[in-house]
C-alpha cells in the first residue's frame, strides 16, 4: 500500500496544487490529509475545494487540524487574542458554508490499519500515549519535516505544505509504503513559483492592517524561517516584561519591528 501524507496547507492553494502533482505520478493508493487547509494564505476555499475532489480519485483519510479548529470556532462566537483574531475572521469571511459544514465534519484522528497488521494512527498534534499494535504516528502541526523511532514506533511529520520552518523554501509531505515485509518512507520537498501567492497576500487586508500578519507570512514562506511565531513570541514576553495580559498593540508594534528588522 502506498500512502502520500499531506499536512498544514494553511490556503497555499499554489504549493498544494505543485506536490500533488508529483503525487499524481507516484502511484498512489491512498491520501492521509492531516490537517490545517485554512487560515493565514487567502486561498482557503479553493484548498477545499482541491481536497475534496482527490476524494473522487484516491481512498482519503482527512483530520482537523488546530486552525480548522479555529474557523468552527469563530463560527460559534468564540473570541480570539490580538494575534490571531484578523486572520481567522478574513478566512472565515473568505469561506462559504459548505466549506465550513466539510471542517466540522472532519474527526480529529484517525485510525487506518496498514497492511502489516499494525495501526497507523493520525492526529494534526503529535501524541506520545501509548495506543496497542500501533506502528505509525502521523502528526504535523509544527511545519517540521521528521522521521524518528521512539520505542519501535515510527513517529512521522510530513512536514508543510503551506509554509515550512526548517529554514528552506519548499513545500513539503511524504510517501510511506507498507507491505507485509517491508516499509518505505520518502521525504519530498518541491519548490514553487510563489509570485501568485504574494501578489494574493499583498491584496489581502491582513497585509496592511495593524497586525501585519501577511507580511511575516511573506517573509516566513520565502526563506522557511518561523517569522509568525517568532513574532508571537517576542509579543508574549513583552506582555509577561511589561505585566500585561493580552491585546496591547503597543507590543505588538514593538514585536512586529524587532523581528522583520532582524532575519532570522
Amino acid at each position: 500500500m502506498r500512502y502520500a501524507l499531506l499536512s498544514d496547507i494553511h490556503g497555499n492553494i499554489y504549493a498544494l496544487k505543485e506536490c500533488l502533482k508529483i503525487i499524481d505520478q507516484k502511484n498512489i493508493d491512498e491520501i492521509i490529509w492531516v490537517g490545517d487547509y485554512v487560515t493565514d494564505f487567502p486561498n482557503g476555499h479553493d484548498v477545499i475545494e482541491l481536497v475534496r475532489s482527490y476524494e473522487l480519485k484516491y481512498k482519503c483519510y482527512i483530520i482537523r487540524g488546530n486552525r480548522d479548529q479555529k474557523i468552527i470556532d469563530y463560527k460559534n462566537g468564540k473570541d480570539f487574542y490580538l494575534t490571531e483574531k484578523s486572520n481567522v475572521e478574513f478566512t472565515y469571511n473568505c469561506l462559504k458554508e459548505d466549506d465550513i459544514k466539510w471542517l466540522e465534519s472532519l474527526p480529529e484522528k484517525i485510525i487506518i490499519n496498514a497492511p502489516n497488521n499494525k495501526l497507523i494512527y493520525v492526529t494534526h498534534k503529535c501524541v506520545y500515549d501509548f495506543i496497542e499494535n500501533c506502528r505509525y504516528k502521523v502528526s504535523g502541526h509544527n511545519h517540521k519535516q521528521s522521521i524518528q523511532e521512539i520505542d519501535n514506533v515510527k513517529y512521522i511529520n510530513p512536514g508543510s505544505i503551506g509554509i515550512n520552518t526548517d529554514g528552506c523554501f519548499g513545500a513539503q509531505f511524504i510517501l510511506m509504503e507498507i507491505t507485509n515485509n517491508s516499509e518505505k518512507i520518502e521525504k519530498y520537498k518541491i519548490e514553487y513559483d510563489t509570485t501568485d501567492l504574494i501578489n494574493n497576500l499583498r491584496k489581502t487586508p491582513i497585509y496592511n492592517d495593524n497586525i501585519k500578519w501577511g507580511r511575516l507570512l511573506e517573509a516566513g514562506v520565502l526563506s522557511g524561517k518561523n517569522y509568525p511565531d517568532f513574532c508571537v513570541e517576542e509579543y508574549k514576553k513583552l506582555l509577561k516584561d511589561n505585566n500585561i495580559e493580552d491585546n496591547s498593540l503597543d507590543c505588538w508594534k514593538i514585536a512586529f519591528n524587532k523581528t522583520m528588522s532582524n532575519p532570522l
